[in-house]
């Protein structure tokens, strides 16, 4: 019987990235904060400690162990979330480092799309390790793959893609913050290693469903036209869509 390594190779991601969901809600409670605020350790509810260390994983019912009151994301979102992305990248990126690489920057990814929904924010101690993780492993692949050309577009279409975040939140601080811009780092890092056409098409598909959701929301009335909406997501979302479509 021939065993089809690449669909194994698709269960496996899925199934590791359910696994790294309760891992990675303990992470989206711990930073979910208002700026102003300290990383929460403890339940917003009950106040009970559910984050001694870092490392800690959290029920995938969404609740607090304690006193059952709703305290994340709904039951068994950020783990379908997390087992679609890995899943996505399994299928299309066979590659060894660069899997890694985009892998790295989807856990981190998740965490971020979800913290930004919930308090319009993407913290530097989640951006910055998640477009520095990225940079290595690509440019470990290309190290050893020999591609310093491919590692070099990579970094320019991410430094680029930066930079117009940058011009962007200069321009508009109350529409963008300097969290897009790092964030844009990480996805400008991903997308360009497929080449700058997929950045480009990464921030073109980021703005389009950024620009979808806001005028289902506006339409519904469930937001006014002076209402924020984080873009943080659909950076994100966009990158994957170009990825995946590209590679």
């Amino acid at each position: 019987m021939t065993i089809d390594t690449g669909a194994v190779l698709i269960l496996v991601a899925a199934v590791a990235g359910a696994a790294l969901g309760p891992l990675l809600r303990a992470q989206i409670l711990h930073f979910a904060v208002p700026s102003e605020e300290s990383w929460r350790r403890d339940c917003p509810r009950c106040g009970a400690t559910l984050l001694p260390n870092t490392w800690r994983a959290l029920p995938s019912t969404g609740r607090c162990p304690r006193c059952r009151q709703r305290i994340g994301p709904v039951p068994g979102l950020v783990e379908a979330a997390t087992a679609a992305t890995l899943a996505l990248l399994a299928w299309r990126v066979s590659a060894p480092l660069p899997f890694a690489a985009l892998c790295w920057a989807a856990v981190f990814g998740v965490v971020l799309a979800f913290v930004d929904v919930v308090v319009h924010r993407l913290p530097d101690r989640l951006t910055l390790p998640a477009a520095g993780g990225t940079a290595v492993l690509l440019g470990l692949s290309a190290a050893l793959e020999g591609e310093p050309g491919r590692y070099g577009v990579a970094l320019a279409s991410g430094l680029g893609l930066a930079a117009f975040y940058l011009v962007l939140a200069l321009i508009a601080p109350a529409g963008m913050g300097l969290g897009d811009v790092k964030l844009a780092l990480c996805v400008g890092l991903a997308a360009g290693w497929f080449g700058w056409p997929v950045t480009v098409m990464a921030a073109m598909a980021g703005f389009l469903l950024a620009g979808l959701y806001a005028v289902v929301l506006l339409v519904t009335g469930k937001v006014g036209r002076k209402d924020h909406i984080p873009h943080g997501p659909f950076m994100l979302l966009g990158a994957l869509v170009a990825i995946v479509l590209a590679a």
